[in-house]
């Protein structure tokens, strides 16, 4: 299969829209641009249009008829130990900077400790949890699945070549189809004895059903590479359109009058177990972008977007690097008018990225890279002092009036600038009940005016869920035990921060 430059224009959108995403959410803020970057089309976001595309690509060039099974085997894994490199690259340079925030700026370190746990509290065992791909620290995920896709890769192929691909696929859906009962609770267990003092993130995708993605990719590309896929029908094309048309107005509240709107979709849509809309989602739009790309080659090929896709390996590395050490400033402009503009230009050193890997083997843009790389470490940390000289301290946080104890708990904390409605920009972070009860700790807050909610988010679907009366179903609790007869206005629960203190919440 030759090399299809709209594909490395999509990675490259990918890649773009991930970061955008990646940056608002680990700093906090909001911006009305994630209405065009999280999942514009549908009930699928770059994530796992990003894996499918790894899987597809890497089907078709690891089946080549000129390579061997030894030869492919070693070339996958090859790859799998390029990718590793750069994962246990950015795990160093994440960690260090996590220590660099926590001396000079001590009001980053919770707005980083929500992303990469334990890093401070034992850094040894979660640096080799995070070595091993036990643990994920935020934005660390698609690395790991990534190596140990490519470490599989050698056996799919081959069983594509034996003609064991119905095989290889049914298995692939099976394992999806159970994958819902394989999940953190039962895999702490097994690394307790080893990690017994640390609260492990297994990352946010679950493997089992995420291996559908990169599978039914790995497949196509090698059906592809082979010539043996008649994949396009008319009667197909229409039904595809169908549907995705379908969805699309669903997921943009066309169809809210019968009841089915966004969050309805979302439970059948769930995107860490792949659910099976989120599947079906893609599934269309797969075959109707595929589709598009054969009659007209060239109309999705943007030179700028398939410039940093072919270096998706190097530029998303940076990305994930980028992300936290920009972590600090963009927390503390999360409410600025000019948030987004920040956000962008950040945003624009993915093309610097893809630079330095295009120029990699010449001397003077190896040096360029890391006096580059340098320079822009040293200015967040120079501009986060700036922005973060303020005083810290902690926040203690408890709940009462728990009744059902096994239901994790959702912790928000609100600057007082915030919309009680949207995404807390302080913290958010989900605990077990018995943690809320002994109490959590905020280690450095800084000084203003807060407020905090909690909720038991009984259907897993991280939002406060309300009923067709209006009224929560869910239990919860604001500061200051406001009694309400509506929902609540931000001087009614705000509460001012000067000082190590203790927030009692009584659940309703």
């Amino acid at each position: 299969m030759k090399r299809i430059a709209a594909l490395d224009s999509i990675r490259g959108l990918l890649l773009l829209l991930m970061t955008i995403n990646h940056l608002i959410w680990i700093s906090g803020g909001y911006s009305i641009i994630q209405t065009v970057t999280l999942q514009p089309l549908g009930q699928f976001g770059a994530a796992e249009c990003f894996v499918f595309i790894s899987g597809l690509l890497a089907g078709a060039i690891y089946s080549r008829e000129s390579l061997t099974n030894s030869q492919l085997t070693r070339k996958a894994w090859y790859r799998g130990f390029s990718i590793y490199r750069y994962h246990i690259a950015c795990l160093l340079i994440v960690f260090g900077w996590v220590f660099i925030a926590s001396h000079l700026l001590p009001s980053a370190v919770p707005i980083l400790q929500q992303s990469a746990n334990n890093v401070l509290a034992a850094p040894i065992k979660t640096f080799i949890a995070s070595a091993a791909l036990i643990n994920q620290p935020n934005y660390f995920d698609i690395l790991p699945l990534y190596i140990i896709f490519m470490l599989l890769l050698p056996l799919l192929v081959v069983a594509y070549r034996k003609g064991l691909g119905w095989l290889v696929i049914s298995v692939s859906i099976g394992v999806w189809g159970f994958s819902h009962a394989i999940n953190t609770a039962t895999l702490i267990p097994l690394f307790r004895f080893i990690f017994s003092d640390s609260t492990i993130q297994f990352g946010y995708f679950n493997i089992f059903a995420w291996q559908l993605l990169f599978v039914t990719g790995s497949a196509l590309g090698f059906m592809l590479q082979n010539k043996t896929l008649r994949w396009r029908h008319p009667a197909l094309t229409v039904i595809a359109t169908i549907i995705a048309t379908g969805l699309f107005a669903a997921h943009n509240g066309v169809f809210s009058s019968f009841g089915i709107h966004r969050w309805i979709l979302s439970t059948y849509a769930d995107k860490p177990e792949l659910g099976w809309l989120r599947t079906l989602n893609i599934t269309v739009w797969v075959y109707l972008i595929a589709v598009i790309i054969q009659r007209y080659p060239n109309a999705l090929h943007i030179k700028a977007l398939s410039y940093i896709g072919r270096h998706s390996l190097r530029v998303f590395s940076w990305q994930v690097i980028v992300v936290y050490l920009s972590a600090p400033l963009l927390h503390n402009l999360r409410l600025a008018p000019y948030y987004i503009v920040i956000v962008a230009m950040i945003v624009a050193t993915l093309w610097l990225a893809a630079l330095f890997s295009e120029k990699w083997n010449t001397h003077t843009v190896s040096r360029l890279h890391w006096v580059s790389g340098l320079s822009v470490m040293l200015s967040f940390i120079i501009v986060g002092n700036i922005v973060s000289a303020e005083g810290v301290s902690p926040l203690t946080i408890k709940v009462t009036n728990i009744n059902d104890p096994k239901t994790p708990f959702f912790v928000m904390v609100y600057d007082e600038k915030d919309d009680l409605r949207q995404r807390a920009t302080v913290y958010v972070k989900n605990f077990a009940p018995q943690q809320l009860m002994q109490g959590i700790i905020i280690d450095a807050l800084p000084s203003g005016n807060y407020a905090v909610f909690v909720f038991q988010d009984n259907d897993s679907n991280y939002y406060l869920t309300i009923g067709q009366d209006g009224m929560p179903i869910e239990r919860f609790g604001y500061s200051n035990n406001p009694l309400l007869t509506g929902a609540p206005q931000m001087k009614d629960v705000m509460f001012a921060h000067n000082g190590s203190q203790t927030q009692t919440i009584q659940i309703r």
